[in-house]
């Protein structure tokens, strides 16, 4: 399995959280644009991107990498990440959409 994917989420709720538990920023109702890839080249098997639409990624960004697990069935299973404290849900949700198993 091979894809990249953009899109769109608005979400509710969002804030930049220092590892001290201290909000630096917070914001309601924030249009965030997407980005997730797997690949099976890619060293560690994917990536993933996020930021608030309205600044480009000024007040709030998070990006990382995507560890996976290919097996010989084709499946595709997200076996760990990194970038940030907490895998954003709606990145889960969307690499689900796409048929990678949530393994973490």
């Amino acid at each position: 399995m091979k894809f990249t994917q953009h899109f769109k989420t608005t979400l509710p709720h969002v804030a930049m959280t220092t590892a001290y538990d201290i909000d630096i920023d917070r914001a309601t109702n924030v249009v965030m644009d997407s980005s997730i890839g797997i690949d099976p080249d890619h060293g560690t098997g994917g990536w993933y991107e996020t930021y608030d639409l309205e600044t480009g990624g000024d007040r709030f960004y998070a990006g990382g990498i995507l560890e996976t697990a290919h097996d010989e069935d084709g499946s595709v299973r997200l076996v760990g990440y990194d970038g940030c404290f907490e895998l954003p849900e709606f990145i889960t949700d969307a690499l689900e959409l796409k048929g990678v198993i949530i393994d973490l």
